[in-house]
């Protein structure tokens, strides 16, 4: 047996590939539907939900103030100064 011409030859090449041309084109078609979903969707509820949110916030800041200008010695209290007593001379 000589060494020029192995019977079993133990360094084997192997090359790795990557995805094909198409896989790799059908990958970016389907990225570019999810983002487009995102931004058809998403993001126009993104800012409807903050639309309400800030009207939610200016409700009850709203309702807060009358809340407290109806208070005691609120601007809109209502009562007469009990502390003042009136007499007849």
């Amino acid at each position: 047996m000589s060494d020029s011409n192995p019977q079993f030859s133990s360094a084997r090449s192997v090359t790795i590939q990557g995805p094909g041309l198409i896989a790799q084109i059908l990958a970016i078609i389907i990225f570019l539907a999810i983002v487009a979903v995102l931004f058809i969707f998403i993001v126009p509820l993104a800012i409807v939900l903050l639309f309400i949110g800030l009207m939610v916030y200016a409700w009850f800041r709203i309702k807060f103030a009358f809340r407290r200008a109806r208070d005691p010695n609120g601007p809109l209290d209502g009562r007469r100064n009990v502390r003042v007593v009136e007499r007849d001379d």
